[in-house]
């Protein structure tokens, strides 16, 4: 460091010891005046108003301590127009060395890259918000906080940013139009500037962050204060058309090659500044990225996230009632039939979804989506209409009550039934007009409706120390008995930077049918509870952070007897370098209610009402993510059910930043069972090349090799965004059987879409 730099980084240091307390939430303001003086965005911020506006400082660390001010100090400012609202960010840098910038790509990884990100509250509800990001190479990322800190970074939309490097600093203006956001027309909002400092390996922020907290916890906010509140932002309707031309052929089952070519139409329009109408005419999901595939080794349904972009704003509104093994609805049961290599797309003819606030204590949404009948494989399934309701009121300071209501309503004939042996049909044929059936096809039955609502309370304090769940669902079925139909729980956390613990129970119905909703295992009741310690070791040690951590549960039948047990410990050390060493070990049991293959081969199956139990022991460890190289390993080893179970887990990382990442993913499974029972070798190997052109063309490439079902698949996708949230996609899919690498289909598709301004 030259001693110039060293001179400065020493002053700032003893100025902001003695001179400077921590921001801490709610009792810091910024105010923002209008301006129209004309701004170019050119990160530069030589305008002379941001010369006249009132600039926040006062950053202190959340990472590795949260006690110390910012070694590499930032400062903003904030004013807005009719139309936006503009931010100027200074983030200074007292060290050489180039900044850890590590692709160009749209929706970057909060915390692999320098940025600055802006968090703003415009409800003023400390619970739901806004993310806008920017890195020294102007690399953008914007996402929804949900939640009160869960930032889904699978929200686009349209807003610009500009950034300059200078002499030791580094600047950024930033516009957000009005109408990209949705708000309260109220004097008083919540704002928080953080900055992920990887150069100088600190994380700080505007308002106090305490140590074990996120970062994105929009508890931690100071306030925003306008001189007056900001106007709605008038008409606004967006429309983003689309255009897609598509080949493709199922040479598993002998089909010809389908040549298709479809258009439709994604539309936003704004009933007011915090409500919005999103409407989809014929909506086309090609270019979603395909899923990852998983050894499965369980015996119930797998979880796979939702990544189409029309079902992700608002999602905590409909997604989140309930807990993880009860959810009312789960949006991939719409348009969606599998999952991973045996997933596909079944026919969207429209659909339209309602939501935001109503005042500053009431949200509401509404969706309703129609699928045609599905004739794309041997499954034949008719066409179904699908709503949700979902009506939410802030109580007290930061918790919520909701009601909701998710309905499935059969538009084709529910009680056809079909001999595939003779191909004879019983029952009406409306869904079934122009088909020619064959030998292997299936009629998916489904009943004329399904039902499911209930009540949903979130708890949140002020200080976020307690954070609890409580809901009570019913399903309603036609001529299903209304006994055991409910699902109820309870979840419960306390939380403080040393210290936390979680208690959940939940209930689950032998009757409760949730056919929208995501419940693999009704007719049982789930526990759990643990506890964590985090000791924070003295300035100067290796490590940041370090604990035990203490967790059991258990499954149980209705009636009280025991099906399943588990029980762990395990400790976890966080190095200031940011790599991470995981030890632990646990034990399960497991009673079981139906015959089961534990060797995932479809080999002969453990008999039901036998009873296994078994340890085993884990180790993990990744390496410093800022650099070029990542290693992340995991091996674990012990019992399973009758047998054994070695796993190994390999993932590597390698970065030529900022335009190229290779990824390489595997997993190894060994399954030893006694005669007569199957032994198995498990390979799950999925390397991934990420290509960044520039800021808006990418190219990548994903392989995924799954010995367990036989499949290779191979999914390269080009995207060049060339006007804003307007790209170009070109998507081309293959998959083939291992054994003889046979072509099971392949696919290609062109898409176009614009956004619109209306």
């Amino acid at each position: 460091m030259s001693r110039t730099k060293k001179t400065v980084t020493l002053l700032f240091l003893l100025v902001s010891i003695f001179g400077m307390a921590q921001n801490r939430p709610d009792e810091v303001d910024y105010y923002i005046e209008s301006t129209d003086e004309y701004i170019q965005l050119d990160g530069k911020l030589d305008e002379p108003v941001w010369q006249t506006l009132p600039r926040g400082s006062g950053f202190y660390q959340t990472f590795p301590t949260d006690n110390q001010p910012a070694l590499d100090s930032t400062q903003f400012m904030i004013t807005y127009t009719d139309k936006s609202i503009l931010i100027g960010v200074i983030c200074y840098d007292y060290i050489d060395g180039d900044y850890i910038s590590t692709t160009r790509r749209r929706d970057f990884d909060w915390s692999s890259n320098d940025n600055v990100a802006i968090y703003i509250d415009p409800y003023n509800d400390k619970t739901n918000g806004f993310s806008f990001q920017v890195t020294p190479n102007n690399v953008q990322r914007e996402g929804l906080v949900l939640l009160g800190g869960s930032v889904r970074d699978d929200w686009d939309n349209k807003w610009f940013s500009s950034v300059y490097q200078g002499e030791n600093f580094w600047s950024a203006e930033i516009s957000i139009p009005f109408k990209t956001i949705r708000y309260n027309n109220v004097n008083q909002w919540n704002l928080q500037i953080l900055r992920n400092n990887l150069k100088r390996n600190e994380q700080t922020a505007w308002i106090q962050v305490p140590l074990g907290y996120r970062m994105s916890n929009m508890t931690f906010t100071g306030r925003l204060n306008w001189d007056n509140p900001p106007k709605p932002a008038g008409p606004n309707m967006t429309v983003i058309p689309y255009v897609a031309s598509s080949a493709g052929k199922n040479h598993e089952e002998g089909e010809p090659a389908e040549y298709k070519l479809d258009a439709g139409f994604d539309a936003k329009v704004a009933v007011s500044s915090s409500l919005n109408v999103d409407l989809t005419f014929n909506p086309d999901f090609s270019q979603v990225e395909v899923d990852q595939q998983v050894t499965n080794l369980q015996r119930f349904e797998i979880f796979f996230p939702e990544r189409r972009q029309f079902f992700l704003e608002n999602q905590d509104l409909f997604a989140d009632g309930g807990f993880g093994r009860s959810r009312p609805f789960f949006s991939r049961r719409i348009g969606i039939q599998g999952a991973g290599e045996t997933r596909r797309n079944v026919p969207i003819i429209a659909g339209a979804r309602l939501s935001g606030k109503i005042g500053s204590k009431w949200r509401i949404g509404a969706l309703n989506m129609t699928t045609n009948r599905d004739e794309t494989s041997s499954e034949i399934s008719p066409a179904q209409n699908y709503s949700v309701a979902v009506l939410e009121r802030q109580i007290f300071s930061r918790s919520r009550l909701s009601a909701i209501f998710v309905g499935r309503n059969n538009l084709g004939e529910s009680e056809v039934e079909y001999n595939s042996d003779t191909l004879s049909i019983k029952g009406r044929l409306e869904d079934l007009q122009g088909r020619e059936l064959q030998p292997k096809d299936t009629l998916v039955r489904l009943s004329e409706y399904n039902y499911v609502y209930g009540l949903d309370y979130n708890l949140a304090t002020v200080d976020n120390s307690w954070e609890g769940d409580f809901f009570y669902h019913r399903s309603l079925d036609p001529g299903v008995s209304t006994d055991e139909k409910y699902a109820t729980g309870a979840f419960l956390r306390y939380q403080k930077p040393t210290f936390g613990a979680r208690v959940n129970f939940q209930r689950i119905g032998e009757n409760h049918n949730a056919e929208v909703g995501f419940v693999p295992r009704p007719g049982v009741t789930n526990f759990d509870a643990g506890t964590e310690f985090n000791i924070f070791p003295a300035e100067g040690s290796l490590v940041q952070r370090h604990g035990p951590g203490i967790g059991f549960g258990g499954v149980l039948t209705n009636n009280w007897d025991r099906l399943d047990n588990d029980a762990g410990i395990e400790y976890r050390i966080s190095f200031l370098n940011t790599s991470y060493l995981e030890i632990g070990s646990g034990w399960d049991f497991v009673s079981l209610t139906s015959s089961f293959d534990p060797s995932g081969s479809d080999g002969l199956e453990l008999e039901e009402n036998t009873r296994h139990s078994w340890y085993r022991y884990r180790i993990f460890y990744r390496t410093d993510r800022r650099k070029n190289f990542i290693v992340r390993a995991s091996v674990s080893n012990g019992g399973f059910f009758n047998g054994k179970r070695f796993n190994a887990e390999l993932g590597l990382t390698f970065r030529l930043p900022p335009i190229m990442q290779i990824e390489l993913n595997g997993e190894y499974n060994r399954i030893n069972l006694p005669d007569p029972y199957n032994d198995a070798d498990l390979y799950l190997i999925g390397p991934r090349f990420d290509l960044t052109l520039s800021n808006n063309v990418f190219f990548t490439t994903f392989i995924q090799y799954n010995s367990q079902s036989e499949n290779l698949g191979h999914n390269s996708r080009f995207q060049w965004r060339f006007k804003p949230v307007s790209d170009i996609f070109l998507v081309y899919t293959d998959n083939y059987i291992t054994d003889g690498f046979q072509t099971r289909n392949r696919a290609i598709v062109f898409k176009i879409n614009y956004w619109l301004n209306l």
